[in-house]
């Protein structure tokens, strides 16, 4: 009887008899958080059980239009936003939720456990007097879109970042990277400008932009030639 051998397995055996070793698949790096952001809303009980406010829409993890009641209270503290591995900084001016407390900008700390689906995080807040509690959460990360969404002090974690109940649920945008700026010295000879404006043209039509020139520079040796700089900036995302 034939008995049939899988190709993995020939593979594993031909890697042997030459002496090498079957490649190891690197593992991708766990999901991050950090960044620059924006936060664009957020929504809490109160805003969902006709606590005032407007109407504003933002894209959900589900890639529709979640709608968002903004409050007073969401709207006064919308604005930048930084995470690092473990902190959530809200900048927004007078910051008022139930995440980040009240009085300003506010920095909390924060666990993150990447393995999951959706991410879970766990914050911790400390309240005005000092005390030290822990708010369980989860974090949903779409495109350039972050959800993160937290019960109630004392409540289980949410099983989904969906608005419901309780649980008070952030939308962050996250910042495009700064542009790039590069600078280009260009030394010109006084008698050759003809030269010089040929490769300034040539930079012109690459984005680069005059930023200033130097004087004129003549050496001691006076059958030294004058040098002028020009100095040229691009600025690129």
């Amino acid at each position: 009887m034939r008995t049939l051998v899988s190709l993995a397995l020939l593979v594993a055996l031909a890697g042997s008899h030459a002496g090498g070793k079957a490649p190891v698949p690197k593992d991708a790096p766990p999901p991050s958080i950090e960044g620059k952001y924006t936060l664009l809303s957020m929504s809490g009980p109160d805003d969902r059980n006709g606590g005032g406010g407007g109407f504003g829409g933002v894209a959900g993890p589900g890639g529709g239009v979640v709608r968002i009641r903004t409050s007073p209270a969401s709207l006064y503290m919308t604005g930048p936003a930084t995470i690092t591995k473990n902190t959530i900084t809200l900048d927004g001016r007078g910051v008022i939720s139930p995440l980040a407390g009240a009085g300003g900008p506010t920095t909390m700390e924060y666990t993150l456990d990447a393995t999951k689906t959706p991410m879970t995080i766990d914050v911790s807040l400390i309240s005005l007097r000092g005390k030290k509690t822990k708010v369980l959460g989860l974090a949903e990360v779409v495109g350039d879109r972050l959800v993160i969404a937290i019960a109630k002090e004392g409540d289980d974690r949410p099983k989904s970042t969906e608005e419901n109940g309780d649980v008070t649920v952030y939308y962050f945008q996250k910042a495009p990277p700064p542009p790039k700026v590069e600078f280009k010295v260009i030394a010109m000879t006084a008698g050759k400008e003809g030269d010089a404006e040929k490769e300034l043209n040539r930079l012109a039509g690459e984005g680069y932009e005059l930023v200033s020139t130097t004087n004129p520079i003549a050496t001691g040796d006076k059958a030294a030639p004058t040098i002028i700089h020009f100095v040229l900036k691009r600025t690129t995302k």
